[in-house]
């Protein structure tokens, strides 16, 4: 499982809350005007959504979870499909303007198990495509070491966390009953069947923007399916308190890090992080 597609760095001045550490072999181009881009997005996700059908097959394997088939009939599309959803997202461009975004989302099935948050650390199988329906990456083992910190380390450019849309889209579902992989006799790990799935169609300026990885092109498009098998309520600082209630998230997704002892500390440290503050 290539665990680093989903971390980056602070790619650019937009962004600045929403990005992952950069897999070895990205490059970062100078930024395009995040409207702009945003603007072509849509259209592009748009029109993947009126020409394409999917039929979701509940397994455990990923790769055969939620496939796409393209149409000429509109009314048989995913656009016209009641189980696609859309959110409401900002981010800021380079002069710290928000640029509200469209993620476009459906929740194939919402999970049996424990809610989940934007604080959390998640064990997920997924798959990523872009609109070409090329794969740039998916999980292909099973292990307890694959858990991705959905907030991150935000004093750590380098434990950043996920991109913004892949991090909202998770919050949308629920673990599995059980909450855990299951382990069997040989070492191998049963995946349970009834974690939350959705796929999610994510705008560049909610997912890498001009940062281009190993097979993802810079402003591209993604598209992320997404199998929740666990959720464990994160406490990064260790204080007994979850993450969760140490940050402040708008309604449009906009993350804030509260500091209580701001007067005190001679570098910045948020709450979440911060044993003193509880």
């Amino acid at each position: 499982m290539k665990k680093t597609i989903f971390i980056i760095g602070a790619i650019t001045l937009l962004l600045a809350t929403s990005c992952k550490k950069n897999d070895n072999n990205s490059t970062t181009t100078p930024p395009r005007d995040v409207t702009e881009v945003w603007n072509e997005n849509k259209v592009a996700i748009e029109n993947f959504l009126k020409t394409h059908t999917y039929t979701f097959t509940p397994t455990t394997t990923i790769s055969e979870t939620v496939t796409f088939a393209t149409t000429s009939n509109t009314t048989e599309s995913i656009f016209a499909n009641s189980n696609l959803k859309q959110m409401e997202l900002d981010v800021y461009d380079a002069n710290n303007k928000r640029v509200r975004h469209t993620l476009y989302y459906m929740i194939l099935q919402e999970g049996t198990g424990t809610t989940t948050t934007i604080a959390d650390s998640v064990y997920v199988n997924y798959k990523g495509q872009l609109l070409d329906l090329s794969v740039f990456d998916k999980s292909s083992t099973q292990t307890t070491g694959y858990w991705f910190d959905l907030i991150g380390n935000i004093t750590n450019s380098r434990q950043a966390g996920v991109i913004k849309g892949f991090r909202e889209g998770i919050a949308l579902l629920k673990s599995s009953s059980s909450n855990q992989l299951i382990p069997n006799n040989d070492g191998t790990y049963t995946i349970p069947t009834d974690g939350g799935i959705g796929v999610f169609f994510i705008p560049s300026g909610l997912g890498y923007f001009n940062n281009v990885q190993s097979k993802i092109p810079a402003y591209s498009p993604l598209i992320f399916t997404v199998n929740l098998i666990s959720t464990k309520r994160a406490d990064h600082d260790h204080d007994g308190k979850p993450s969760i209630n140490e940050i402040e998230r708008d309604q449009y997704g906009i993350i804030s890090y509260p500091d209580c002892d701001a007067k005190k500390d001679n570098t910045y440290l948020p709450d979440y992080l911060d044993a003193d503050c509880k």
